[in-house]
């Protein structure tokens, strides 16, 4: 979609993105980003980004080297052309399948710890909570790698 033919109902779908994103963790202003790289069908600027979200060129920047970090936008060079562009990376929803596995396998870390702390060994309900816990946790990262692959597969 071409930035001057954003309708309303596209930007509330933009919005929600936003929010959606702000519940995992990410600013709403990230969030905005990706709703509007996932509907444009060109790369964007910095400048094109914040006029069209009505934010800061410094926000922007801020919440593009977030999202480039974390593997949901790319940068795109135009020959001739000194100004970065922007899109959705191809690959965004692979890239947030293996950070929820990075947050399960740090939450299993966590459970581990605690399991090995003397004075909680000592109860039996906290113990079957983080047994309970790693046991989900396990099927969790089950479920995410085998998504992964299938994920992957489909893609080829």
């Amino acid at each position: 979609m071409k930035l001057d033919k954003l309708t309303a109902e596209t930007m509330q779908l933009i919005e929600e993105m936003a929010l959606h994103h702000e519940n995992q963790g990410l600013s709403r202003i990230a969030g905005r980003i990706i709703g509007l790289l996932m509907v444009s069908q060109e790369p964007l600027s910095s400048e094109q980004i914040a006029t069209t979200l009505q934010v800061s060129l410094g926000s922007v920047s801020t919440n593009i080297r977030i999202l480039l970090k974390f593997g949901f936008a790319e940068k795109k060079s135009v020959t001739g052309d000194r100004v970065s562009y922007y899109i959705m990376a191809p690959n965004a929803i692979e890239e947030e399948i293996l950070q929820n596995l990075e947050r399960i396998l740090s939450l299993k870390n966590v459970i581990e710890k605690g399991m090995q702390i003397e004075s909680l060994k000592q109860s039996d309900l906290v113990m079957q909570r983080f047994h309970e816990m790693l046991e989900g946790i396990e099927l969790y990262r089950e479920s995410l790698n085998q998504m992964l692959v299938e994920w992957k597969s489909r893609r080829m």
